[in-house]
C-alpha cells in the first residue's frame, strides 16, 4: 500500500509541476542553490514514523547531506550529489545517498520542484542500489518527499567531496 501511494505522489508532483494541473498559484523556478538548508520528510525506506532529516550544504564541486539525528545531533555525510540543473523549472542533481554503514549506497535523482509562493520548497529523492540511476524504472528501493525547514546548522567534513 505505501509503494502505491509512493507511486501515485511521485506522479502528480510530475503531472503538476509539468503545468498538467492547472493551478492559480504562484512559483518561481527553482535554482540549484535552493537546495541548501535543512530538509525534513517522510521516506518509505526507513523504519515508518522515521523522518529523514538532512542539513544540505556546499562542499567540493557539490553538495553534501549531512544526517540530523533525532536529538538533533549532526550526523555523518549522507548525500553527495553534484552542482545540479536545472531543468523546465526543477532544480535536478545526481549522487549518492549513504544511510548505514556496511550498505550499498542508494544512487540517487533529486528534485526541486518549483517554489510556490507561500509553502516551503519541496524535494523529491528517488534512488536506487547498483550504480546507476535508471529514471525509467516502475518502482525504487528509496524514496523520499522532504520539506525545507530552514537554514542547514551542520557542516559537511573539510575531507568530504561531492559526487560527479
Amino acid at each position: 500500500m505505501k509503494r502505491m501511494l509512493s507511486v501515485i505522489c511521485v506522479l502528480a508532483a510530475a503531472a503538476f509541476a509539468s503545468g498538467a494541473i492547472a493551478h492559480d498559484v504562484k512559483t518561481t523556478d527553482a535554482k540549484v542553490a535552493d537546495i541548501a538548508g535543512r530538509w525534513q520528510g517522510q521516506s518509505w525506506r526507513l523504519e515508518a514514523g522515521t523522518q529523514l532529516t538532512l542539513d544540505i550544504v556546499a562542499c567540493g564541486d557539490g553538495w553534501c547531506g549531512v544526517r540530523v539525528m533525532a536529538n538533533d545531533s549532526c550526523g555523518g555525510t549522507a548525500l553527495k550529489i553534484n552542482a545540479g540543473v536545472v531543468e523546465e523549472g526543477n532544480a535536478q542533481f545526481e549522487g549518492t545517498l549513504k544511510l548505514a554503514e556496511a550498505t550499498e549506497p542508494y544512487t540517487v535523482h533529486a528534485t526541486i520542484f518549483p517554489l510556490e509562493e507561500g509553502k516551503a520548497p519541496q524535494m523529491q529523492i528517488t534512488g536506487d542500489t547498483g550504480g546507476e540511476f535508471r529514471i525509467y524504472r516502475r518502482t525504487f528501493p528509496f524514496e523520499a518527499a522532504l520539506s525545507r525547514l530552514s537554514d542547514a546548522v551542520c557542516k559537511a567534513p573539510q575531507t568530504v567531496s561531492s559526487a560527479r
